[in-house]
């Protein structure tokens, strides 16, 4: 993760040499960037590479394997070389990747070890300093036998180097250094032979896995040439399953490509599994983020709801307020004063018990969190609070959550303590005076869909009191925040 908007630098590329030559080119516009035309087709679950140079033609197809268990954690990338030259051709293609393996690449690189296993032919790369993976195992391993490797970057890089022209693809083989104490990354070669008109492939497998074990059958698993294309088509057709179950049709074609594949699956991939974007990839969870994202999902994959709703309910304290973001797995994050995100529970619960019919739901049993409460003119505190002993169900945990949030300032209306929605509203009802009209309006409609998840369990002597409130909550909203005009 650069945070570098100018030049946005890669870390992860494939290199590929003419051996008789000494030419030296990538098959993607990064980073050595040709005058020849790429082609690149993004899908759902895959990205697709088209170049010709060098009288090569080159596809490079990325994917992600999903598939009805839910897939593997592993990228595959598969180069298929056509050689269009009158002779033969001696080519080595190089995969390159930085490893990071915890949060900056400036604070982990001394503490990741790298290592060659020559009988499995993977190659791997641990940080035993990480809190919570410590244990795990990232890895590398090729369809062709490896040629030559290297962990060190300053080695395939060179000095003051650069990636568009990388010292180690100057010289006929990498110097296999692994180990600790490097700057690491994993280059591999291997060697590719074609004859005119005929065509080679080359399958890499990226991931990680739990041990060393479980790596080897990752790589056993996926390494094979003939797997590739069977996998990719399982993939594609696990999108098209979900992304094809609500279809929109308007006149313009740009917005029914939009709603009917993009979005959602930007939702799904981005949003709730990888947790990722260029200015803020950290990877956390945010209470009320994650639970807007999925009211999006009822339709199309109602279980990934259904998971999310409870994963955010077990984030909620006793008292009734919230964790505001939290990082998986162990569970460090911060308690706020932040007063509309512990409403989004019982908001997206009933949107999802309404579309889907799930009333079950409501009786999952759930812990709370204890932890240390805010001191007075406390407006955040991070910590890793601790799993109480006290659970309740979803819908105990949505009444508390209600009960939390039903503040009343001098006008009646709730307060907006530390930004209703809109984090940059903190500074207004921090100090507990400022109220929300925006707020009034959202715990309204919460009430009013609180009261329909009562009546669904029988309860209706509470349900019409929830309905009450919010009448009340509206008329003060009229009193107080409209003019007359």
């Amino acid at each position: 993760w650069s945070n570098d908007p100018v030049s946005d630098p890669g870390g992860d590329t494939l290199y590929i040499r003419d051996e008789e030559s000494g030419a030296v080119w990538s098959p993607t516009p990064l980073p050595i960037r040709e005058e020849d035309a790429y082609r690149i087709h993004h899908g759902q679950g895959y990205t697709h590479f088209e170049h010709t140079s060098h009288s090569v033609e080159q596809w490079l197809t990325t994917t992600v394997p999903m598939d009805a268990e839910g897939g593997a954690p592993v990228r595959l990338q598969r180069l298929r070389l056509t050689n269009r030259s009158s002779k033969r051709r001696r080519l080595t293609v190089t995969l390159y990747c930085e490893w990071t393996l915890g949060t900056e690449r400036e604070e982990t690189q001394s503490h990741i070890l790298t290592q060659w296993y020559s009988e499995h032919q993977i190659f791997t790369a641990r940080n035993p300093y990480h809190p919570d993976f410590g244990d795990r195992v990232a890895f590398v391993a090729s369809s062709l036998p490896i040629l030559s490797y290297t962990g060190d970057r300053a080695e395939f890089i060179g000095r003051n180097g650069l990636l568009s022209a990388p010292a180690g693809l100057t010289r006929a083989r990498l110097g296999g250094h692994v180990g600790a104490g490097l700057d690491p990354c994993a280059a591999l070669q291997v060697s590719v032979e074609i004859e005119p008109n005929q065509t080679a492939e080359v399958v890499f497998v990226l991931g990680q896995a739990a041990d060393m074990e479980e790596a080897q059958a990752l790589v056993e698993r996926f390494r094979p040439l003939e797997v590739f294309e069977r996998t990719l088509a399982t993939t594609c057709e696990w999108w098209d399953g979900v992304l094809s179950t609500v279809q929109v049709d308007t006149p313009d074609l740009a917005v029914n490509f939009l709603l009917n594949r993009w979005l959602l699956y930007q939702d799904i991939s981005c949003r709730l599994w990888g947790r990722s974007a260029f200015y803020q990839s950290g990877g956390a969870y945010g209470f009320r983020d994650q639970l807007q994202d999925v009211m999006a999902l009822v339709y199309a994959a109602p279980h990934l709801a259904r998971e999310q709703i409870v994963r955010t309910a077990a984030r909620q304290f006793v008292q009734g307020d919230v964790q505001h973001w939290w990082h998986p797995p162990a569970g460090a994050g911060v308690r706020t004063r932040i007063s509309d995100d512990l409403l989004f529970l019982p908001f997206v619960t009933a949107h999802y018990v309404r579309v889907t019919g799930d009333s079950g739901i409501l009786d999952e049993m759930i812990p709370f969190l204890s932890g240390r409460e805010l001191d007075e003119h406390e407006h955040e505190s991070f910590n890793l609070p601790e799993i109480s002993e006290e659970h309740g169900t979803l819908l105990e945990h949505c009444r508390r959550s209600l009960a939390k949030g039903s503040t009343s300032g001098p006008h009646g209306l709730p307060l907006m303590g530390g930004g209703d929605w809109n984090d940059g509203m903190n500074r207004v009802g921090i100090e507990g005076k400022g109220e929300s009209i925006w707020l009034a309006w959202f715990l309204i409609h919460t009430l009013n869909d609180f009261a329909e998840l009562l009546r669904l369990r029988g309860d209706s002597e509470e349900a019409d009191l929830q309905g009450r409130k919010a009448v009340e909550l509206a008329a003060k909203v009229e009193e107080f925040a409209w003019d007359g005009e």
